[in-house]
């Protein structure tokens, strides 16, 4: 490979990106490993959808030049880009998926910006990856140089490590948006191997496993970090065993990357977490330490149990090793039934012998085979063993990338008779899933067995109707019996009836014992108002109060539901609420004065904190001067985030009339009335019998 020097003094022009590289996509089958071949020569390699339209979501934002596919869930409003498919349709496409329709997981906008086929060429042209570090030959390469490397072409499943987070989710909000159950997706890579590359430069084995391979994308793509960039690193023994297969790669389903996948260039690292293969490649280092970058240790950890954000920053647990997450875990999820699927049973013997075939999908990582799928019938009591499919080949040292499918024939009678259905994998190191979900700060890599449930009930004709409910919906999506439950476990005080009664209560309270708003911090176990903290039970629900002068978030909640609490007003209004229409609130929508509503109340983002914003000052910026409830809401954040929420607010808007308060004016003198009346038939009942 040419030094620094070289590179910049002897660049040559490459041939037009489509002329290159789309004339034989997969170049002919080199370097294809046996599955990748069969898969080009079926024709299955070459999945692609043509999507050319812009969304009217991402109008008006930073990616308003990217194409997406319309029917990707969002998971984090409008920006940044962060999605999955429905699951139904993820297993509609086959073993491989179409680049369209494979997961996104975005911190920022889309860095390198190519709207047009001559930014697309400038870009490939002008792109360089630097390599560094402890390496005899540094260098800085371009796309012409990195296609002279040997070539390699493989299937490989990428999985976000926050996949079927929604379900943690459900339990407590973690610090992370909902993933459904398809952050995921197996496509054919082609690129060189990272080992081919670092050879090249001249790096020296490392059988004591003390070196690193440190990687980043564009500097300045991201609001945290020194240099605003995502990095992350990998064991130099593991980059540059040639069975670990781990690619810098170029090329997906025989097509140049999609913007959002890291055109030009990203890593991959088969069996890993999505989260170390760095998109938007620019930056290899060889080095005695892992990776300093920002990203590398705040993101991407299992904390134990208990673990906070506070505690976890306070205490030093994102730095601690133990939690680290590279490799997958072994994980499965049901496609079919779908959520919502209904079937219909017949009640006469002509439904006797009908079968049903229930199918998923199952992946572990580090290369380790899925030798079993289970069904169970009864709560996981029982278990019986399903057909597990390898769509994949193993490569020629044995590992297994890409996820299996499974599938289960069950007669239609035994479905009659069960309430839910739950499916859990085996790898071959003979790990499995656990019972129950175990929640974590990040909700990441949760793997618990999916359960699907059954709903029974009659139909015209004699008909039995079976109705099927996944445990969770992507993001915001309604729906899930996770969420049914939730709902059905909310307390009375949560009903419109009842929390206007004990509204009216508590003001009748406030009226005859004349104590301030402020001071109000509990209602003790005999409805009398008291300063100390503790909590109230209604119903089945209890609110947590703080002592005095304890800080109350916004979502101080029992159950880690997420109610903003009426008991604490803020110190910067003692003075009383400001009442802001949302006309005045259209007005400021600028990066320096910013305004925007979420759940009534107004919040001012100072420049300074659209700096620090996890999503990058865009995803504020975009619904800046409105009504943001819904955009806020579709991320789904934490208590640490509320809390910060709350520093800004300014004001709230104008109260609108509930039901109740429209009643009352009708409901006082007709309940006056009554119960007046009542009152006298009963003085005239007693005066009669006393006489």
């Amino acid at each position: 490979l040419p030094s620094t020097s070289q590179r910049l003094s002897h660049h040559t022009m490459v041939a037009p990106i489509d002329a290159a590289l789309a004339s034989d996509s997969f170049k002919g089958g080199e370097g294809a490993t046996p599955c990748a071949r069969k898969l080009i020569e079926s024709g299955e390699a070459r999945a692609w959808l043509d999507v050319s339209d812009v969304d009217e979501r991402d109008k008006g934002t930073a990616d308003e030049w990217v194409s997406r596919h319309p029917e990707l869930v969002r998971l984090t409003g409008l920006h940044p880009f962060n999605c999955e498919p429905p699951l139904t349709l993820c297993m509609e496409q086959g073993f491989i998926c179409p680049p369209q329709l494979h997961y996104v997981r975005n911190h920022g906008a889309v860095p390198v910006k190519i709207p047009t086929d001559e930014a697309k060429q400038s870009v490939w042209d002008s792109w360089r990856i630097n390599v560094e570090g402890l390496v005899d030959n540094p260098c800085q390469l371009s796309m012409a140089d990195l296609q002279k490397l040997p070539y390699r072409q493989l299937p490989v499943l990428l999985v976000c490590a926050g996949n079927r987070r929604k379900e943690q989710n459900m339990v407590k909000q973690t610090i992370g948006f909902s993933w459904g159950p398809t952050a995921w997706a197996t496509t054919v890579w082609g690129g060189c191997r990272l080992a081919d590359l670092l050879r090249a430069a001249g790096v020296k084995d490392d059988p004591e496993g003390k070196l690193h391979v440190r990687f980043r994308g564009p500097i300045g793509e991201l609001p945290k970090g020194s240099d605003g960039s995502y990095g992350t690193s990998m064991p130099l023994n593991k980059a540059l065993d040639p069975a670990n297969d781990v690619l810098v790669a170029w090329m997906q389903n025989g097509r140049t990357l999609l913007p959002d996948h890291g055109f030009p260039v990203r890593i991959i690292i088969p069996g890993y977490i999505g989260g170390r293969m760095i998109k938007w490649l620019e930056h290899i280092e060889v080095a005695d330490a892992e990776s300093d970058n920002h990203y590398h240790f705040m993101d991407n950890r299992v904390l134990p149990v208990g673990v906070t954000p506070e505690s976890a920053t306070a205490e030093g647990w994102w730095y601690k090793p133990d939690y680290i997450i590279n490799e997958l875990n072994i994980n499965s999820a049901m496609a079919s039934p779908a959520h919502d699927e209904t079937l219909e049973v017949a009640g006469d013997e002509s439904s006797a012998g009908e079968v049903y075939t229930i199918r998923g999908y199952a992946y572990s990582g580090g290369g380790k085979k899925v030798i079993r799928a289970e069904i169970s019938l009864d709560g996981g009591k029982t278990w019986e063993g399903g057909k597990v499919v390898h769509p994949e080949t193993p490569t020629e040292y044995g590992r297994y990338w890409c996820h299996a499918l499974w599938s289960f024939d069950v007669a239609v009678s035994r479905l009659l008779g069960a309430k839910e259905i739950c499916c859990r994998a085996w790898d071959s190191h003979m790990n499995t899933q656990p019972n129950h979900l175990t929640w974590n700060v990040m909700g990441m890599l949760n793997n618990p067995i999916f359960r699907v449930r059954i709903h029974r009930s009659h139909g015209r004709g004699g008909l039995t109707l079976l109705k099927f409910e996944h445990p969770t919906m992507p993001g915001k999506q309604p729906g899930g019996w996770m969420e049914a439950e939730n709902k059905a476990s909310e307390s009375a005080a949560s009903s419109p009836f009842i929390s206007g009664l004990y509204r009216v209560g508590s003001a009748a309270l406030l009226a005859t014992r004349n104590l301030s708003y402020k001071n109000l911090t509990n209602v003790g176990s005999d409805g009398a108002l008291a300063s100390n903290g503790g909590s109230k039970t209604l119903g089945s629900k209890t609110l947590q109060v703080p002592t005095s002068g304890q800080e109350l978030s916004m979502n101080t909640v029992a159950n880690g539901r997420k109610t903003p609490s009426p008991l604490k007003q803020p110190d910067m209004f003692k003075g009383g609420q400001r009442e802001i229409t949302l006309e005045e609130v259209a007005a400021h929508t600028e990066q320096d004065d910013a305004w925007l509503a979420i759940r009534g109340n107004v919040y001012h983002i100072p420049p300074s904190y659209l700096k620090e914003h996890p999503g990058g000052a865009d995803s504020i910026l975009s619904v800046a001067g409105t009504d943001a409830t819904e955009a806020y809401e579709e991320v789904g954040h934490s208590e640490n985030a509320e809390k910060i929420l709350s520093r800004f607010k300014i004001g709230e808007l104008p109260k609108q009339p509930g039901l109740l308060d429209r009643l009352m004016p009708l409901a006082m003198p007709i309940g006056c009335v009554f119960f007046g009346a009542v009152g006298l038939v009963t003085v005239r009942a007693v005066a009669r019998r006393m006489s």
